[in-house]
Order: C-alpha cells, then structure tokens, then sequence
C-alpha cells in the first residue's frame, strides 16, 4: 500500500486537490459558510447553524458527508480522487447549502 501511495504520487495529488477544493469551497456564495479549513483532502465547512439535514440531501445525491460539532460539514474524499470528481463534490456541497435558504 505504501508503494502505491509513493508511486502514483497520491500525497502530492491530496495536497494539490485539498488546496482546490479550499478555495473554491471558500467562494460558496453563501451568508451560511462561516470558514472552510482543512489539511489536505481532509476538509471542515463550518456553518452558520446546525446542517445534520445536509448529511441525508447530499446521500441522496450520491455524496457521502459527515457533520461534527453540529455545524462543519466534514469532507474525507479518498487520495485516488481526480478533478472532475472534485467538481462535482464542490457542485453537490454548494448546491446543498444554498438549498439552506
């Protein structure tokens, strides 16, 4: 596994993709996003009030996410993610918030 991992450059690829995904979640047009933060493909999206309904809008849209302290959207894509599956993960969470309105 660690082979893999060094071989297909999949740390480079997390990093790259954690710092894609950062700043065009930090653009959601949103009054609700309060910050997004993350370290590589690990990402917080924290909101404004409590988004527990967003975990079963965003399964229904085929995106599994998770929510902590009630109000962060936690995203864990895996390391083999590429950019057009990056897309529409940003398209599905954008989408879910301003549903929020």
């Amino acid at each position: 596994a660690l082979d893999v991992i060094q071989d297909e450059k999949l740390s480079e690829n997390a990093a790259t993709l954690g710092e894609y995904f950062s700043d065009h979640l930090a653009e959601i047009p949103s009054k609700h996003v309060q910050e997004v933060r993350g370290k590589g493909l690990l990402i917080g999206i924290e909101l404004d009030r409590p988004c527990g309904p967003l975990v079963t809008q965003a399964l229904e849209a085929g995106l599994l996410i998770n929510v902590t302290r009630d109000s962060v959207i936690r995203l864990v894509p895996p390391l083999i993610i590429d950019d057009a599956q990056a897309d529409e993960i940003v398209d599905t969470v954008c989408r879910s918030i301003e549903a929020l309105d």
